[in-house]
């Protein structure tokens, strides 16, 4: 069957992923369209089992993702109930069809047909789509994940339009939230908030250095950004996070952190319109330990702070809730700068503390990667597979395995 004729072109998503699902005639279609149009459909179904080369063409057997050749391995015996982290193991030889694909690069076409002797699957194509998504859903996350939005929208915005505009919605209704979230994190990192705060008494000119922190990947806070302003207002400083901007074009924060500045709180809108632009949505939120010292002067009942306490943090929601690592920055600063200095002499001393901490913050990412913890009392097999973590798990994993040990 040649699948590039005109009424090919009419075929449904659903109905290619059907012929690519059990193979029962032959197909044939161009390099571009299989790779870009068919093949991302049925991505989650087949995986490669054995692959030739002859006369520059290619012959690729594909097996059911369900046949799962290799046996999991088993949990260790001894290990009470409530140390065992929970999993799901799926059993192997669940099915047994296979496909092979034939790459003819000098015509520039492929042949899909059903492997000699292979059965159908024994699973529906929905059994698929529990285990795996197909490529084509997994790349609308990564579209909708470069936006930044929160991992509930990405969801719906993706299966909202997989279901109206690419006939989709019996594959995108198995998408779940955990692996939105997981995509996200690949594609934005741990990047979620950003602080901003100024000082002065830097140099003589007495300008006002604003300072923008960021959070690397393994939550050390580093810095992102410096610029003066001689006038601290909302136009300028918007100018400023503008021109901060030019230099990193892909930057799209979600968040900003701050003390109660309506003058900051204005040039971030300023400089960050949103949807307005059809940008991004960037929102303020304000320093926990400003808004405390707020209500520590104008609310006197205790409880009456405790619940404003409790509603505060429970609308951050992003795990960073005060500048004081910024402000911790700015002290240090200024113990080895003087009101004295001009603007090239703040500079040098700016720029030789940020060498600083990002020299610290490169240690914390060595020790997180490289560094193997040594404990007395463990097995020295199961040291070694604790070893294959990060530093920081490596903790939590020996503290496990010594309470299981003792």
């Amino acid at each position: 069957m040649n699948i590039d004729s005109p009424e090919a072109e009419e075929l449904t998503s659903n109905q290619k992923r059907d012929l690519l699902f059990n193979v029962n005639q032959s197909l044939e279609l161009s390099l571009q369209k299989f790779d870009n149009e068919w093949w991302p459909l049925v991505s989650n179904i087949w995986m490669g089992f054995n692959f030739k080369k002859k006369n520059g063409d290619t012959t690729t057997t594909y097996t059911c993702h369900l046949t799962k050749c290799k046996q999991s391995s088993e949990r260790k015996e001894g290990v009470p109930s409530n140390k065992r982290r929970k999993t799901k193991i799926r059993p192997p030889n669940l099915c047994f069809a296979k496909i092979k694909v034939t790459r003819f690069f000098q015509e520039g076409k492929v042949k899909i047909e059903r492997f000699p002797d292979s059965p159908n699957h024994m699973h529906s194509l929905e059994e698929s789509d529990k285990v795996k998504q197909p490529q084509i859903i997994r790349n609308l996350v990564v579209q909708e994940a470069i936006k930044n939005y929160r991992p509930p929208a990405i969801l719906n915005a993706v299966k909202e339009y997989a279901s109206e505009k690419m006939d989709l919605g019996t594959s995108v209704k198995e998408l779940r939230l955990k692996e939105v979230t997981n995509i996200k994190y690949k594609v934005c990192g741990a990047l979620d908030a950003h602080l901003i705060d100024s000082t002065h008494k830097t140099n003589r000119y007495d300008y006002r250095l604003f300072t923008l922190y960021i959070r690397n990947g393994y939550g050390c806070w580093d810095v992102g950004a410096h610029f003066f302003v001689s006038n601290e207002d909302s136009d300028t400083i918007s100018e400023a996070l503008k021109i901060v901007r030019r230099f990193v074009r892909n930057w799209k924060p979600r968040y900003f952190l701050q003390d109660q500045s309506n003058i900051e709180e204005k040039s971030i809108k300023l400089a960050f319109p949103g949807l307005i632009n059809g940008e991004q949505e960037c929102e303020v939120i304000f320093c926990t330990v400003h808004l405390q010292r707020t209500w520590m002067h104008k609310i006197y009942e205790v409880d009456t702070r405790k619940k404003m306490t409790q509603a505060m943090y429970k609308w951050t929601r992003i795990g960073v809730t005060s500048t004081n690592a910024l402000e911790s920055f700015h002290s240090e600063l200024k113990r080895t700068t003087s009101p004295q200095h001009g603007i090239i002499g703040a500079c040098h001393k700016i720029t030789t503390l940020d060498q600083k901490k990002r020299e610290d913050s490169d240690f914390v990412s060595f020790e997180f990667r490289i560094k193997k913890i040594s404990v007395m009392g463990v097995d020295e097999e199961i040291l070694q597979e604790i070893h294959k973590f990060p530093f920081p798990v490596q903790k939590m994993l020996t503290e496990e395995a010594c309470a299981v040990e003792k």
